[in-house]
């Protein structure tokens, strides 16, 4: 394979699925944060965005704004990175508050030169100048990166898919199902094939189907489910 010399470059680290994220000290709307402090022994949902008084980032800060509730029921704490200062940061989230009937009950750090934004990848110069994508990490209570989001400047991300795949590897963290395309919680999961039926039984209290011989599926409520519909709806969320 032969790259243009312009794709060529030696970079130290780019994040990658199963790394232990970077530790890092930022100031944020809440107070100075120390990140390993912070988040170890919870799962986060770590995302930047360009800038603040932007209108594709107003709609994103505002839908996470109004899910407080669902991200405190999968455990999950959040945290934004752009490189606004924070008192912008500050009067933006007052009129998002205002427009979502929501506060913006998550802390969002200034990273004014954009070094953070540089060591995470979320700088794509073909994209913007100066700018940060939407870039977004899930990382488990361990630290670890469990999935990556990228997003051009242009397109919201959706809050509702972000929350999708947070329940779908807390799914597989607790049982070891995986979760088949377009799954939401409560909907039949996919079973490894050389997991024993007894222990499908006991976990489940149903037989496990093979719908192919490499695809075997059975269906699966987590016993807090019904407590989560009551607060979020089942199916995907209104938002």
């Amino acid at each position: 394979m032969k790259l243009p010399v312009g794709y060529r470059r030696t970079v130290k680290w780019l994040p990658k699925i199963g790394d232990i994220f970077p530790n890092f000290k930022l100031d944020t709307t809440h107070g100075p944060l120390d990140f390993w402090q912070w988040a170890e022994g919870s799962w986060t949902y770590l995302f930047s965005h360009p800038e603040a008084e932007t209108p594709v980032c107003t709609t994103e800060i505002g839908a996470l704004a109004r899910n407080q509730a669902e991200f405190n029921a999968v455990g999950t704490k959040v945290l934004g990175l752009t490189g606004s200062s924070l008192p912008a940061q500050q009067a933006w989230h007052d009129d998002i508050a205002k427009v979502y009937t929501s506060p913006v009950w998550f802390p969002t750090g200034c990273d004014a030169d954009g070094h953070l934004a540089l060591l995470f990848g979320m700088q794509h110069e073909k994209e913007h100048s100066s700018w940060p994508i939407r870039k977004s990490f899930v990382i488990d209570p361990q630290l670890r990166i469990r999935v990556m989001f990228e997003y051009p400047i242009i397109v919201g991300r959706s809050v509702e898919e972000t929350l999708r795949v947070i329940e779908a590897l807390q799914l597989f963290d607790s049982t070891g199902f995986a979760t088949p395309s377009d799954w939401y919680e409560g909907d039949p999961v996919i079973v490894p094939n050389d997991r024993r039926e007894a222990d499908v039984v006991r976990m489940t209290g149903a037989n496990s189907l093979h719908v192919l011989p490499y695809l075997r599926m059975v269906n699966y409520k987590p016993k807090h489910a019904k407590a989560l519909e009551g607060m979020c709806g089942s199916g995907p969320r209104v938002l």
